[in-house]
């Protein structure tokens, strides 16, 4: 075979052998909590708002305001529930929930109503795959108005501003489009408001778009690297061979 059909064949032969890497599944977990009720009583002996902690989703994942009974407070409440989700992504995957909040409005009594309190939501996002990869966490200083039945309760803001904060590594992959969503008979309103009917539980969603980035494998590269230095070798035999 001559120099150049050997130089041919070897580069042939690296060119079938590559192959571009797939990156390595995303696997994390979104946590949440709450913090700082203000404009509110939970503290004194007839409260009208608290944090308390829930099974499924642990310390300080649930807020309670109001009552339905004259004589006991937190009877049937409403609540803002923190739940726990798993994040698992093995291929390009648009509107992927990474956060969820549950609110269930409960028709209160009017004399247990809060015209306004504040609350903060601790999130946090932790990621186990790929390995190297980053999460991140926010803090959303949240405003629950709370008007008398039978209007909807509205809880804000969640602007776009508080999303942009969030910021993840993860090698292989690009995280975008970073979004609310509510459902569940609640809404978007207002922009950046969330609000919800009386009697109705509804779910708020943030959800991102995760796309594969071209990453070569390492067989690949040596592969590569390999078919060049023979390439490169055989050029300078042939111009020995010419001197």
């Amino acid at each position: 075979m001559s120099i150049s059909k050997l130089m041919i064949a070897t580069a042939l032969c690296t060119v079938a052998m590559m192959r571009v890497g797939m990156a390595a599944p995303i696997i994390g977990t979104s946590q949440g909590n709450f913090s700082s009720l203000s404009s509110c009583d939970n503290s004194g002996g007839s409260q009208d708002c608290r944090i308390v902690n829930t099974g499924a989703n642990g310390q300080n994942t649930q807020v309670q305001w109001g009552s339905t009974s004259s004589r006991s407070d937190f009877v049937n409440p409403s609540t803002l529930t923190a739940i726990d989700l798993p994040i698992n992504v093995s291929s390009n995957a648009t509107n992927v929930n990474i956060a969820k909040l549950s609110w269930f409005n409960s028709a209160t009594l009017a004399q247990d109503d809060l015209s306004s309190f504040g609350v903060h939501y601790n999130l946090s996002i932790a990621f186990t795959g790929p390995m190297g990869g980053l999460g991140d966490s926010e803090t959303f200083n949240s405003t629950i108005l709370n008007p008398l039945n039978p209007p909807g309760d509205v809880m804000g803001s969640f602007n776009m501003a508080e999303l942009s904060d969030l910021s993840f590594f993860l090698p292989g992959w690009t995280v975008n489009n970073l979004h609310y969503v509510a459902d569940s008979g609640s809404s978007i309103c207002g922009t950046t408001n969330w609000c919800n009917p009386e009697g109705n539980t509804g779910s708020l969603y943030i959800k991102a778009n995760f796309t594969q980035t071209v990453v070569p494998e390492p067989l690949t590269l040596s592969l590569f690297s390999v078919g060049l230095a023979g390439a490169a070798a055989l050029r300078r035999r042939r111009k020995q061979t010419v001197n």
